[in-house]
């Protein structure tokens, strides 16, 4: 039985570079990788390679790609039983063509297998949520997807990230019914419409969040680490002075990973929010989505450094 679900996408990213400047309607010699993404998929992949009993809920398409995905999860002892194969679809695709200097060219997204994913399915897997300490719903669903969902799953505490500004708004109405939301600067905006600019600002919208029910905030500030806020304690955690970043792909992926950790285990606020950060640093220091040596020993250890 898995303490920690996690609803959300499989994505199949694809990422190519060239070897010198981009050439339009041509073709150009460069480098091709593909790797298995999406927020739901990576938070599902942190969150076993640090030692917790993981499900995910999700869809792929009726592909190869798809099934090595999913395939790859289960090899990570990830309960992919409701993870269903949808006839006839293609599998979630993120493309991105970078420029010479790594920095993004072109990007193409092909995710909508993900709007397959309703109520039903949470309710078919209702035996799977019955263990869970902690239920992960990633902001790439659907409003109807989260209007349901957090109807359904009421008695779990549930845990938002909301992926992008662009998506935010579609939990606005919901956001009370999340026991803690992890936004950067600008999805706090939308899901909060206050404009933050200041330190104060930045505590009014955490206190909106409280107010309409939230229970833990964590507002993730980029380079200048995170703030969190609960009705006891608030703070910030600052980032090391020096960190080695191979990376910043993933790292607010690595810290939701922490926060369900730390939820599944009742941590407090304040200790959830250095093992998040630690976690940051730690996926940043690979070049891929996820960082395959990230573990909880690691993590604790760098919360004590960081101190």
């Amino acid at each position: 039985m898995a303490d920690i679900v996690i609803i959300g996408g499989i994505n199949i990213d694809i990422e190519g570079y060239p070897y010198k400047d981009l050439v339009e309607q041509d073709s150009n010699p460069g480098r091709i990788k593909i790797s298995y993404g999406g927020v739901g998929r990576n938070i599902a992949e942190n969150a076993a390679r640090i030692g917790e009993k993981v499900a995910m809920l999700s869809v792929i398409g009726a592909d190869e790609l798809g099934r090595g995905a999913r395939s790859h999860l289960a090899g990570l002892g990830v309960d992919v039983s409701m993870v269903r194969e949808i006839p006839g679809r293609g599998s979630a695709i993120y493309l991105s063509i970078l420029n010479p200097n790594r920095d993004m060219h072109l990007g193409l997204c092909d995710m909508e297998i993900i709007q397959e994913l309703t109520a039903a399915d949470i309710r078919k897997a209702g035996t799977v949520f019955e263990s869970a300490a902690a239920v992960a719903l990633d902001g790439n669903l659907e409003e109807e997807m989260l209007r349901d969902a957090t109807e359904i799953l009421s008695d779990k505490m549930l845990f938002y990230d909301p992926v992008s500004a662009n998506k935010a708004h579609r939990a606005k109405t919901y956001i009370g019914r999340f026991h803690s939301i992890k936004p950067n600067l600008i999805e706090a905006e939308v899901l909060s419409g206050m404009k933050i600019e200041t330190d104060e600002e930045l505590r009014n919208a955490a206190r909106y969040f409280l107010d309409k029910g939230v229970k833990n905030v964590y507002i993730t500030l980029n380079c200048d680490g995170v703030y969190f806020k609960n009705k006891e304690k608030e703070g910030f955690i600052r980032p090391p002075k020096s960190i080695k970043i191979e990376s910043a792909t993933g790292a607010g992926d690595a810290f939701s990973a922490a926060v369900l950790y730390g939820m599944a285990h009742g941590l407090e606020i304040d200790e959830i929010a250095a093992l998040g950060m630690a976690a940051s640093q730690i996926a940043m220091e690979s070049e891929k989505a996820v960082n395959e040596k990230i573990n909880i020993e690691d993590i604790k250890r760098r919360v004590t450094q960081n101190v």
